[in-house]
This record gives structure tokens, sequence and C-alpha cells, in this order.
């Protein structure tokens, strides 16, 4: 089974400020996300990726460079970028109180109508970003590795999806950390969620089939 590893871009001036920060949005990582993203850098050293697939928006862009290096080689794919929130992106999180599908969008994400304010529906989001996790592991070994760089909706939501969750049950737990590691497996039945939200103050806590996923072999 080929390994994907899933990491959230760092924090970024927007994230910082407490504002939506979807599809439609980009601003730079703050001293505290490029700090993170090389910290994450270095956890990951030991790791060769066979692909890197990363969100055409900066903020991940950026933070797969300082994980990987400037002049590695990966591959933007627009699949990846984060879900779009339309009339909310960018604006302060008190922003969609009033909104009718405020409710929905943090509770009940089966059931947002992300179309009534002209963003995308966790589902769409859904259907398109499953098709790039299934890309980015096509041909590999079973032993390879791909690496993903991208959003704490859509990597939180979708992996979920595809290993088993139903999608009215994803926001019932916290989005992923900015600058942190999931790993899934594929297999032809389908995903395996193998680690979730790894970071490197938390490493040394995971357990011992975990720490391998950051060594040389596992």
């Amino acid at each position: 089974m080929a390994y994907l590893y899933l990491v959230r871009h760092g924090e970024t001036q927007i994230n910082a400020q407490g504002r939506f920060n979807g599809g439609g949005v980009d601003t730079p990582l703050t001293a505290k996300g490029v700090a993170s993203a090389q910290q994450l850098g270095r956890m990951l050293r030991p790791v060769t990726f066979a692909r890197i697939e990363v969100s055409p928006q900066q903020r991940a862009i950026s933070t797969a460079k300082l994980i990987e290096g400037p002049d590695t080689p990966m591959t933007v794919d627009d699949r990846l970028r984060e879900m779009r929130l339309g009339d909310w992106d960018g604006q302060p999180g008190d922003f969609a109180r009033s909104f009718a599908e405020y409710d929905d969008y943090f509770h009940h994400p089966d059931r947002f109508d992300g179309h009534a304010i002209h963003a995308e529906t966790y589902q769409e989001m859904v259907d398109r970003a499953t098709a790039a996790y299934r890309d980015a592991v096509a041909g590999l070994g079973e032993e390879d590795r791909a690496l993903i760089v991208a959003h704490g909706i859509l990597l939180s939501i979708v992996s979920q999806v595809v290993t088993g969750t139903p999608l009215g049950q994803t926001r019932d737990q916290p989005l992923l950390a900015n600058t942190s590691v999931s790993v899934l497996q594929n297999d032809a039945a389908g995903w395996y969620k193998v680690a979730w939200g790894v970071t490197p103050a938390s490493l040394p806590q995971q357990s011992e089939a975990v720490r391998q996923l950051f060594m040389d072999e596992h």
C-alpha cells in the first residue's frame, strides 16, 4: 500500500487574525508559520517522497518549499485548493453568524448550501480532492510515499470521508492544526488512516508504528 502524507500549511496572517481562510483568499505565512514549517521540514527530512503535490495557493507552496527545499520538484494541482467560501472568504469569524448557512457550515457539512453564499459545497470539494488523492499515489509501489501540502478544511474533511466517516459527521472533531502531518495508506480496497495530526512536538508521544513513518524505513 502506498503512503500518502498530508501536511496543512503554516499559520498565515489571515489565520492569526481569525478570518475565514478559504480558496478565494491568500496571505503570506507569519513568522510563526515559517518557523513551524522549517521545524516540520526537519522532522520529515528522513522521508523520501516519490511525488509531491501542492495546492496552487501561495501559503501551501511556501510551506512545501520550506519543508522540502526551494528547488525540490513539485506539482501544483488546482484540485487541492482550499474550499471556496465565497462571500465569507477573508471576513472575520463573526461575520457569518447572521447567515442561515452558519450552523450547517460548522455542524452539518452534508447540509451546507455553499451556493447560497457563492461558495462550494463540502461535497464538491470532496469530489475534486478525492480525485487528487487518488492521482497522487497512482502507479506508486506499496512502500512508496507521496506528499500533499494543502489546507485545513480540505485535508480534514476529505481524509475523513475517504477513510469511511460520513460527510455529516466530519465536523465533529477539530480541523487539523497548521503544520501537522497525517498519513493515509491506499490499496485496491480503499484508504486507511495510519497517523493523524502529528507535529514535531507530539511525535515522541506517538506509537512506535507512527514514529517509524518518519524514519528512513518503516
